[in-house]
């Protein structure tokens, strides 16, 4: 990357010339005035803490290190730079708005030319502790700069010091391990309720994200990748020290930003060297059936590295089962699970070998069934989201619970196991309701945040199947009006998780006739109406399920101007959206009144549903069309309806469409509705005992399940 070279300014040691930044980062001089230099007597001079100036200290430390052209007097200056800014960030900030990053990359430059490794490592620890600032122009500008190459440039000199390379390599992962740059594979996704139909729909979910990240020139993941021989001046360094290792495998893992990263790494043959670092950091006592770790930070990054590089990549996860530590004769599945229900294992390493599992399991090289998932994972889970001795890390109850989300949407065989494990759903009422009494630490709001979100995220899951789970949720005394109350809050992380809620919940007809009340209406359509995009989907798919006929929330959404809401979402540029709006009004015309009907083929228009019957390539968009025509054409309905649409034209249409290339599933639709209307205008007459029923002549809501409740409603 090209970049402004720095120019030094001019400074006189003597001179009382303030050192003053611009808005573009660089440095002027001001002169003081005379009532400046000569301060009043018995004024006691404060220094200045404004973010982006620096005190006269800090000037004088700059001029310094400017100045000076010695060696040691520079390694002298820059000690006192690193241990002004380590842990501040106020003085980060205003250094760099005095130019300290082009300072430091001009002296970067010229002492690797030197091969100066004393002023090298004292110039790297700085950088280091300027990559680890939440600023984003601060992080932008170092990469500008070009810290990252001039990083890996250094790495591919062979020199004798292994204090050198390990200096190099923490500053690079300071780089990889920035806020500003996290990982989305390695942080929670956003939330969908998942059916056994659509179980992936999450790794959708992700693509914008990665589409942004895949693009971004500052992602320091795309500068070591853009050219793939960078990966190779890692494995000769694996051997150096423990902390080379523990730099390069966290660098690894953050690298894993999507399934084209994950392949490049193990082209790189990276699962072997670590599979070995791995057991050979695990000790085996096999008098007493015990495992433990010689470096639980080296194992648990080991873990975490093969956690990252099989997320949501279905030929790692199968090349990662099938792989064997040929010393033991063990496969990598038998190694990580060894440290699984261990009461004496650290609980980040049986964090980390329970998601390998779950993992796994979401790729579907293995069942939710199998033991290594079902048995020891998700029970290693539930123990360490209710274990008292971990209470001072609320960021692994999050981390569990999150992942415990993951493992359990979607799979809901597992439902009932999560549910009695330890009195788990117990345990997670008392994080939702009185989350401060749990945890020793007084926890600041952001975490009391993340944890109710979490938690209520995670009751929205466990409610979205079972029936008896439904109800002991949703018996459960203040939940409703604590999931009320969350989302009526200003945190949106709060308000999507208590729509969640209410999406899994509005999945049970007993749930629609009991549980959801007028205050569950007047949510619903404020979300419904929000600008954020995130609301209104969740919400969406909540109101296609209250829509329903027996829904106690159906007429008062009507009076709301819901039909109005969900005939505008069909035009919406979001494709979810307009199919959940299609999907709405298919569940609010079933069983529903001459009038309603009326009123969603007047909203539609009879000219655009015969385009959409003719044109439209999306199935799930005319699967649901195709649904509505059916519930609209009820038996008591149709003499009236059919004329609006020309009976004729109508079938003929039906039968163009049969003969086209659909899926099964879209030409078992049009087959019901041919047939439904071929009935309806064939004559009359008393069905006999001895004539059988034809399944697919059925109007009811879904055709396709012979069950007294429906347990799922809706499409997303």
């Amino acid at each position: 990357m090209h970049s402004k070279v720095f120019q030094k300014p001019k400074i006189n040691k003597n001179s009382t010339d303030q050192l003053i930044f611009r808005e573009d980062g660089l440095t002027q001089l001001r002169k003081k005035t005379k009532s400046e230099n000569e301060p009043e007597k018995n004024k006691l001079i404060m220094p200045c803490y404004d973010d982006d100036r620096p005190t006269q200290q800090e000037e004088l430390l700059i001029r310094k290190l400017v100045d000076n052209v010695e060696q040691h007097e520079r390694i002298q200056v820059l000690t006192e730079l690193k241990n002004l800014i380590i842990g501040s960030r106020r003085c980060k900030l205003a250094f760099y708005h005095a130019g300290i990053l082009e300072i430091l990359n001009n002296l970067l430059k010229e002492y690797s030319c030197l091969i100066s490794i004393d002023i090298l490592v004292e110039i790297l620890d700085c950088i280091s502790s300027f990559a680890k600032v939440n600023n984003k122009n601060l992080l932008n500008r170092l990469i500008e700069l070009g810290f990252i190459e001039q990083i890996l440039s250094l790495l591919t000199i062979q020199i004798d010091s292994n204090h050198f390379y390990e200096s190099c390599l923490r500053c690079l992962r300071s780089f990889f391990l920035s806020k500003i740059f996290s990982n989305p594979y390695l942080t929670p996704t956003p939330y969908i309720l998942l059916s056994d139909d659509n179980k992936h729909d999450t790794i959708t979910v992700l693509s914008e994200t990665e589409s942004y990240l895949s693009n971004d020139k500052y992602l320091p993941v795309n500068i070591l990748l853009e050219n793939s021989q960078n990966l190779d001046i890692f494995p000769r360094l694996l051997s150096i020290s423990k902390s080379t290792q523990i730099s390069i495998i966290e660098i690894l893992c953050c690298a894993c930003v999507n399934n084209e990263r994950q392949n490049q790494i193990v082209e790189t043959d990276f699962i072997q060297s670590i599979m070995h670092l791995l057991v050979e950091n695990i000790l085996y006592h096999n008098k007493i059936n015990l495992v433990s770790v010689t470096n639980e930070y080296l194992v648990g990054v080991c873990l975490k590295f093969f956690c990252s590089i099989c997320y949501e990549n279905a030929a790692v996860a199968r090349q990662l089962h099938t792989t064997v530590f040929t010393q033991t004769n063990e496969t990598l599945c038998e190694i990580i699970s060894s440290l699984l229900n261990k009461t004496n294992q650290p609980v980040v390493i049986s964090y980390y070998a329970s998601k390998f599992f779950i993992n796994l399991c979401k790729t579907k090289v293995l069942s939710c069934d199998d033991s290594f998932v079902s048995h020891k994972s998700l029970t290693t889970l539930v123990h360490l989201c209710t274990k008292s001795t971990i209470n001072k890390s609320i960021h692994l109850y999050i981390a569990c619970f999150d992942t415990l989300i993951y493992l359990l949407n979607g799979n809901n065989t597992l439902h009932h196991t999560a549910m009695y494990t330890e009195q788990f759903l117990n345990k997670l009422f008392c994080y939702l309701f009185a989350p401060t009494k749990i945890f020793n630490e007084t926890i600041d709001e952001a975490m009391l945040i993340q944890i109710r979100t979490s938690t209520l995220t995670l009751l929205a899951v466990l409610s979205s199947y079972h029936e008896d789970i439904k109800k002991r949720i949703a018996d459960q005394d203040n939940l409703i009006s604590t999931a009320i109350e969350c989302y009526r809050s200003n945190h949106r992380s709060l308000q999507l998780a208590a729509l969640c809620l209410f999406h899994g919940l509005s999945r049970s007809v007993h749930q629609l006739r009991t549980t959801f009340n007028d205050t569950i209406c007047d949510v619903l359509l404020d979300a419904v109406k929000s600008s954020d995009l995130s609301l209104v989907k969740i919400a969406s798919s909540v109101i296609s399920n209250t829509v329903l006929e027996f829904s106690t929330c159906r007429a008062r959404l009507l009076s709301g101007g819901i039909l109005d809401i969900l005939l505008a979402f069909l035009t919406h540029p979001d494709h979810d959206l307009s199919i959940n709006g299609m999907w709405a009004l298919r569940n609010l015309s079933y069983l529903s009144t001459l009038k309603i009907k009326q009123d969603v083929i007047h909203g539609l228009t009879i000219d655009r549903i015969y385009s959409l019957l003719e044109q439209c390539t999306d199935e799930r968009f005319l699967i649901c069309l195709l649904s509505l025509l059916r519930n609209i054409f009820n038996e008591k309905d149709t003499q009236i309806i059919l004329p609006m649409f020309n009976s004729v034209k109508l079938l003929t249409t039906l039968q163009k469409m049969r003969e086209k290339n659909y899926s099964v599933e879209i030409s078992r639709e049009i087959r019901i509705l041919i047939d439904h209307l071929n009935s309806s205008n064939a004559a009359p007459r008393q069905r006999l005992p001895s004539d059988p029923v034809n399944p697919s002549c059925r109007t009811s809501l879904f055709p396709e399940y012979a069950c007294d409740e429906m347990d799922e409603l809706d499409c997303l």
